[in-house]
């Protein structure tokens, strides 16, 4: 049911309380876990006054106040809540006005919900329909948010977009650690875009003569062309594009990679939107991160206790349990990878099995300590740093 009640957003009374939790991005997770939708945006509404720029010159404040905004909106398009929706995009138009992403949301919302707009006639564009954007990727409210505004609708609004002296993205990386889903990500991008999908690996384009891979690179990337529109995913990018600083590195492979460089510049003329993906974005060629190459640079972390709760949802599906209260397993693996969870629900149905018995919460409980999680919180934000060396 669309919620169509008028609803203006409450400008913030009082700053007295400028102290941020470091983990509210965990604690709103915690709160859309459980369903409680209401009570999440009541605690983005505080983010969002403590950081209220008018009053706060700290671009750390104004740029976690402005994250705040964007998830707020965007959970709103997702809950078909496009009244309450379009208030908080009239009042980002307002402090933003040069902002084209909150422009073209907004009169996207318009012609939705049949409202006048300045864009020309002819119905919204489902491609802008956050409910329905992305199947299957449950939570992940800020990476989702990120690819919206960085990807999505500069693609879908080109011209609006120029007017602001924004391009469109000639590639982009995507970096994390291992077993997050990046890969699946890409998939989902390439479908929301309505490309084709390519998903090259660096042993596919190997080869034993001598500038016999450069040859397959030019392959490649004609292939894509022929296919156009074509989202172009090479996995462990690292290994197609070595930085060339690398003392072990051999004369052929900077070629290779100079063969690279010069099929990436021209990649997006043709349609053709490249995607990599690392856990070692530094180890990428310098060259090939710069602007205009790989210009969007995503960081692709753990799933969150929403996106955890869905796993396990999944990773169970079909398998005989009883009484699995997912949401006590998502708050048991908040270190754990989309990997690391499928193989917790493996080794939770290996103990089942010997009873024979449906799995169990306990069953689960035992796993984890069969399981641990690779990578701690400090692992996570050493990855998140990783591209900006």
């Amino acid at each position: 049911m669309r919620r169509m009640e008028n609803v203006r957003p409450a400008v913030p009374r009082s700053l007295s309380n400028p102290e941020i939790p470091d983990d509210w991005r965990a604690r709103l997770a915690k709160q859309l876990a459980r369903g409680h939708k209401r009570r999440a945006l009541r605690f983005l509404d505080r983010m969002m006054d403590q950081r209220w720029p008018l009053f706060r010159n700290d671009p750390a404040f104004a740029a976690e106040r402005r994250l705040a905004l964007r998830l707020r909106i965007q959970l709103l398009r997702e809950w078909h809540w496009y009244s309450e929706a379009l208030a908080w995009l009239c009042l980002e138009s307002e402090l933003s006005p040069g902002d084209p992403e909150a422009m073209v949301t907004k009169e996207w919302l318009m012609q939705t919900m049949n409202m006048p707009s300045a864009s020309t006639p002819g119905g919204a564009d489902p491609a802008l329909d956050a409910a329905n954007a992305w199947p299957g990727v449950a939570g992940m409210h800020e990476l989702k948010a990120t690819l919206e505004r960085d990807v999505l609708m500069p693609m879908r609004q080109p011209e609006r977009y120029r007017q602001y002296g924004i391009g469109l993205p000639n590639g982009i990386l995507l970096y994390g650690p291992p077993g997050c889903g990046k890969t699946f990500i890409a998939r989902k991008l390439a479908a929301r875009l309505g490309f084709n999908f390519r998903e090259v690996r660096g042993s596919d384009i190997a080869s034993t003569y001598v500038h016999g891979t450069q040859g397959l690179i030019g392959k490649m990337f004609q292939e894509a062309r022929d296919n156009a529109p074509t989202l172009l995913f090479l996995d462990e990018l690292d290994a197609f594009l070595p930085e060339r600083n690398g003392k072990d590195l051999w004369y052929h492979y900077a070629a290779e990679v100079a063969e690279f460089l010069k099929q990436l510049d021209n990649a997006w003329q043709s349609r053709v939107l490249v995607v990599g993906a690392t856990n070692l974005p530094n180890k990428v060629d310098e060259a090939a991160r710069r602007p205009g190459r790989l210009d969007k640079k995503i960081y692709v972390g753990p799933p969150d206790l929403e996106a955890r709760v869905e796993l396990f949802r999944l990773y169970l599906d079909g398998k005989p349990q009883q009484n699995v209260d997912l949401l006590a397993c998502a708050e048991m693996t908040g270190n754990y990878t989309c990997a690391e969870i499928e193989l917790v629900v493996k080794e939770a149905a290996r103990i089942a099995v010997t009873g024979p018995r449906p799995i169990e919460l306990l069953d689960i409980m035992q796993a984890l300590l069969v399981v641990p999680p690779q990578h701690d919180d400090d692992d996570f934000e050493r990855y998140r740093g990783m591209a900006e060396k």
